[in-house]
C-alpha cells in the first residue's frame, strides 16, 4: 500500500459508516518531502515544513506560536514527542 492510499483510505473515510473527523491528512517524512496527503489539504511553504521539521527534532517548539500549514495556523495538541504533531485549526469569532 503506498503512503497516498493510506492517507486517502485510512485517514479521510467512514468507518462503519460513521465519519472520521479529520477533513484532511499529511505524511511527511524526516527529510522534508512530502509522501502524501488528501486533496483538502493546503500547499505547504517551504518555512512551514521547516518548522515542522524543528518540531521533532525540539519537541515543543511550535507550542507557543502555533502550528501554520498553507497558512492556516492550528493549535498544537496531543501528540508523541519526536514522533506526530497533532493540530486542531484555530476558529477565529
Amino acid at each position: 500500500m503506498s503512503w497516498q492510499q493510506y492517507v486517502d483510505e485510512h485517514l479521510i473515510c467512514d468507518t462503519d459508516g460513521q465519519p472520521i473527523h479529520l477533513t484532511a491528512a499529511a505524511i511527511i517524512g524526516h527529510d522534508g518531502n512530502v509522501w502524501a496527503q488528501s486533496s483538502t489539504f493546503p500547499p505547504f511553504t517551504p518555512e512551514e515544513i521547516s518548522a515542522v521539521m524543528n518540531d521533532f527534532a525540539e519537541p515543543g517548539s511550535l507550542a507557543p506560536t502555533g502550528l501554520f500549514l498553507g497558512g492556516v495556523k492550528y493549535m498544537v495538541i496531543q501528540g508523541e514527542p519526536g514522533a506526530v504533531i497533532r493540530g486542531k485549526k484555530v476558529m477565529f469569532l
